[in-house]
């Protein structure tokens, strides 16, 4: 196949891009500047586009007649002694697309799509890959499957998309099963492939990845800003057996003090798959843990008043399937005969059909076997949304202002995708109402089942799918999916680091993991404490942070006091840490919903100028300030734990001990406390933290409890002036701006904020010679820390940090040290 074109092309420009294609051949272009500005001196060529038909294989190529569009083409193209007409326009800002809108007769089994593409073009994306951040030299099938153990190629969530550090990003536009080979086949090109007659794609220019993103989700979808809460800490376990372990699981989280905001049923906790009915049977059975009875609940509404009156908001698991017949779970009161609500599905045709016209299809899952909703049908998605609506407000509870709010907030959205092993949930006969079939809704019906069941709270309430495809980003959160206790690449904690960064790439934001690993096998023979230590200190730097892991009655392995106290010290200081870091994560969780950038941020992505970043798979940054570089293997007993890892472009300080790092090397990071990791801040960094470290992120009205405690309006800055740039800021998602202005050896902070509130800044740097003065006014030193601490306003400087604290009645101010 011939990669590069020749001869004249018809063009028409987008700002500063220009699309164009070639008349005698029909290759596809896109320009637009380079990373210096140069205009139309980066180019994206695409060869003919390939079809096969019965006959043998066909390129689409000459250019027989043009007409102008409103924002593009219309082309007439030979294709063997045929033609076809397609669109060739800029249907969103940056975004050049390519469609056939007739095939003229053509009933095309395959189409291909080959693009000119060498050594150096490295690609990251295509969903939440476990096996590959930089998928150069890989093939990648695009198609949702559940695959609990080594991953492989397999994904929960997959997208047709990948990002380039040529400057743009690559949209297949079909929910069909597509295969690319990233250079896998040869050397010098990239191929796509799609058995559906579809042929339809974006190409999302940049240069800037972060624009790439930006333009990607502009169109694709971006999240909505999530309740506060979600971003606390989740208390969750495979099964909870009765309502004593309810009890004593959140019981022993507040006397452990771990900060929670958050409670997951898991299944089990309906009557029968999936009827939304909470098993009383099940949770007013009392149980005995560590040698002590806790007791169960009387009625359900008592459940929920004792998690809300913890600080907790529920999320309920669920799945897309209605169950015909269930297995047992082991736990009383279970239906396991046909759920109470299939019949009504069934009569109403709110079940995915076998074939057109065809019964109900009925599959085997890994609960028993069920019919799933069709959610392309909209009496159907009422119909299931009317049943979440009804559970929701089932939990309603009256809080301190005298109103209500429901302690249900959220729902697990666990399966969608096409299938498990040798169980195929969306076969290819499957009809769906609006007339796809299970071709298309092998990728697609997890978007359809997340748009319908992310619309029953809103941006009031929060998923956790672990399926998805292209638009499943935009209804917030995921997690990753089944991944196994150990440091292997296959599926342990080094997988799921790269899965992280993937997803973020194909523009998931919002997402979470299994802190621990889900699973009950393959536990790292090193040390298991060890790995769920270093799983831990990952997951606190990841969106959302929960524990959750398969049930082993012999040992306490679903709760971070299973794993010894070090282990036990290690999640509760993380866990703080987590909810302290509120202010900074729900800033970038805003610019997500604003923006489309992910919180989880890869160094190719914010340095794509840098090669040495292109292969970095085990370091990110959080959010701009932060740089994480978790823990990937065991460390020996009775040694320091090293880590090599690559800073990017700046000068970077260790977070524990404040030794400075220049950017653009390798170094060899070592500690002796494994209760340290790899993490480090951006020279000219402005953090802010919450003051005080509240028990839940749950607000004071809904916990309607004094004695739980819950965010106020307190907050600490982390300042790490910079002589390079010295002048730095940062905006909080409620409109507070700080600044820091000057060096380090004489910094100016500024404050402007409506809140009254207490405030503590932390600033590195040496001592300050003349004090420290408050609009002008100087404030008086402490010497002591006890005595700092007891004042309402001075300042201390101690261990590198001159500490300034007052109380801010709102308004500006200004810090002079």
């Amino acid at each position: 196949m011939l990669l590069k074109p020749s001869g004249s092309f018809l063009s028409f420009d987008s700002g500063p891009l220009q699309a164009r294609i070639y008349q005698a051949t029909g290759h596809i272009e896109l320009a637009g500047p380079d990373l210096a500005g140069n205009p139309l001196a980066n180019v994206i060529t695409y060869a003919p586009p390939s079809i096969t038909v019965p006959g043998g294989a066909i390129n689409l190529g000459q250019v027989q007649s043009s007409t102008a569009l409103a924002d593009g083409l219309e082309v007439v193209q030979s294709a063997g002694a045929s033609n076809i007409t397609a669109h060739l326009t800029f249907p969103h800002d940056g975004v050049m697309r390519y469609e056939v809108v007739d095939w003229r007769g053509l009933a095309p089994t395959q189409v291909t799509l080959t693009a000119f593409s060498d050594a150096g073009e490295h690609f990251y994306g295509f969903g939440e890959k476990f096996n590959a951040f930089d998928q150069s030299g890989d093939t990648v099938d695009i198609l949702t499957f559940d695959n609990p153990g080594n991953k492989g190629d397999h994904s929960y969530k997959v997208s047709p998309w990948f990002v380039s550090t040529r400057g743009y990003g690559f949209h297949w536009d079909s929910s069909a099963e597509s295969r690319f080979d990233m250079r896998a086949g040869a050397a010098d090109r990239y191929v796509i492939t799609s058995r559906f007659p579809q042929l339809q794609f974006n190409v999302v220019y940049g240069p800037k990845l972060t624009d790439v993103l930006t333009r990607y989700t502009g169109y694709a979808g971006r999240p909505p800003l999530s309740p506060p809460w979600s971003f606390g800490v989740w208390i969750s376990s495979d099964i909870w057996r009765s309502g004593g372990e309810v009890r004593y699981a959140v019981t022993k989280f507040r006397q452990q003090n771990i900060p929670v905001s958050g409670f997951v049923f898991d299944s089990p906790w309906e009557v029968a798959y999936n009827d939304f009915t909470f098993n009383q049977a099940q949770f007013a059975q009392g149980g005995t843990f560590e040698g002590v009875n806790f007791a169960g609940f009387a009625t359900t509404k008592e459940m929920l008043e004792f998690l809300r009156s913890e600080g907790l908001k529920v999320i309920c698991w669920m799945t897309p399937l209605v169950n015909t017949s269930s297995d047992s779970d082991g736990v009383p009161g279970q239906n396991l005969g046909k759920a109470a609500n299939y019949d009504e599905g069934a009569n109403n045709n709110f079940f995915v059909r076998s074939a057109p016209g065809g019964p109900p299809l009925v599959v085997p899952w890994w609960k028993g076997h069920g019919s799933p909703v069709d959610f392309t049908n909209p009496a159907a998605a009422k119909w299931l949304s009317d049943q979440l609506h009804a559970l929701v407000t089932s939990s309603e509870t009256v809080t301190a202002s005298g109103g209500s709010e429901p302690v249900i907030g959220g729902f697990k959205t666990d399966d969608g995708e096409s299938g498990n092993g040798a169980n195929t949930y969306i076969p290819a006969t499957a009809a769906y109402a609006d007339g796809r079939r299970g071709v298309e809704m092998q990728n697609g019906y997890c978007v359809e089942y997340h748009k319908t069941i992310g619309s029953v709270l809103g941006a009031n309430g929060v998923l956790f799918a672990r399926s998805g495809f292209t638009g499943s980003q935009a209804f917030p959160g995921c997690w990753a999916g089944d991944n196994e206790p150990n440091f292997g690449d296959g599926n342990g904690l080094p997988s799921v680091i790269v899965a992280g960064q993937s997803a973020a790439m194909s523009g998931f934001s919002i997402w979470g993991h299994d802190v621990g690993g889900y699973q009950n096998t393959n536990f790292s023979p090193v040390s298991p404490p060890q790995l769920f230590m270093r799983w831990t200190q990952f997951g606190c730097f990841t969106p959302l942070m929960q524990m959750h892991r398969q049930v082993n009655p012999a040992d306490l392995r679903q709760y971070p006091w299973g794993y010894g106290a070090p282990a036990l010290e290690n999640y509760r200081f993380f866990a703080s840490l987590h909810l302290q870091l509120f202010p900074y994560l729900y800033t970038y969780a805003k610019e997500s919903s604003d923006t489309g950038l992910p919180i989880i941020r890869p160094l190719v992505l914010l340095h794509q100028d840098d090669p040495q970043t292109f292969p970095v798979k085990h370091t990110y940054c959080f959010g701009n300030e932060l740089l994480v570089a978790p823990v990937i293997q065991p460390t020996p007993a009775g040694q320091p734990t090293t880590r090599s890892l690559y800073l990017p472009e700046g000068q970077w300080r260790d977070f524990w001990t404040q030794e400075q790092h220049a950017g653009q090397q390798t170094i060899a990071w070592t500690s002796g406390n494994p209760q340290q990791f790899p993490l480090f801040v951006r020279e000219g960094a402005i953090v802010p933290m919450l003051l005080n470290v509240p028990q839940t992120l749950c607000d004071a009205n809904y916990v309607n409890n004094p004695a739980i405690q819950t965010m106020d309006a307190g907050l600490q800055f982390l300042v790490y002036p910079s002589d390079a740039a010295p002048a730095s800021s940062f905006t909080l998602y409620e409109g507070t701006e700080v600044t820091c202005q000057g060096n380090s050896g004489a910094p100016i902070l500024t404050l402007t904020s409506n809140t009254p509130r207490p405030v503590v800044w932390k600033i590195l740097g040496a001592a300050p010679a003349n004090g420290v003065t408050r609009d002008g006014a100087a404030l008086n030193e402490q010497a002591l820390a006890a005595a700092f601490d007891a004042a309402t306003e001075g300042w201390r400087h101690d261990a590198g940090f001159t500490f300034v604290k007052f109380n801010h009645a709102g308004g500006f101010t200004r810090i002079a040290l």
